[in-house]
């Protein structure tokens, strides 16, 4: 992979182990070196949804899937293509929220970045958007779930 990809030519399950209901990314809009900028759509079947509107907590997911993509892009950039979908262990440093429910069928607009990289472990940034407006931004810890000391 270069540094930059059509993200038409990725898929979110092939970066992520994530299946059904839980794969929360319909999109990849962006990914490259730098971040990675994924589009979902809230369903009735997402977790955290009652039917009606999704609990905005379960946009920490989407942040840490949208990461997941950056950082498995990274990955297999740097390993090949048989280093996997494995995992990260997740910590939320902090989460804003700005609204108090996602109505189903609502247009989500993810961004993630790598503040801060050293070895296993990632500094993440996350904001996500409805319609260009900010109405989330979660700062995440991760760890590979693989990395050996």
């Amino acid at each position: 992979m270069r540094g930059r990809v059509n993200p038409t030519d990725v898929r979110p399950d092939s970066l992520l182990p994530h299946r059904e209901s839980m794969l929360l990314i319909d999109e990849i809009l962006t990914l490259d070196d730098s971040c990675a900028v994924t589009r979902s759509v809230v369903t009735g079947k997402w977790p955290l949804c009652d039917g009606r509107n999704a609990n905005p907590i379960v946009l920490i997911e989407l942040a840490a899937q949208t990461s997941g993509i950056h950082n498995g892009f990274i990955r297999e950039k740097k390993e090949g293509a048989a280093a996997g979908t494995r995992g990260w262990i997740v910590g939320i440093r902090q989460a804003r929220f700005w609204v108090d429910a996602l109505p189903v069928g609502t247009r989500l607009v993810t961004r993630t970045e790598n503040q801060m990289e050293f070895e296993g472990f990632r500094d993440i940034c996350g904001r996500v958007a409805i319609e260009g407006r900010m109405v989330a931004e979660i700062a995440l810890q991760l760890l590979r779930a693989d990395h050996r000391t």
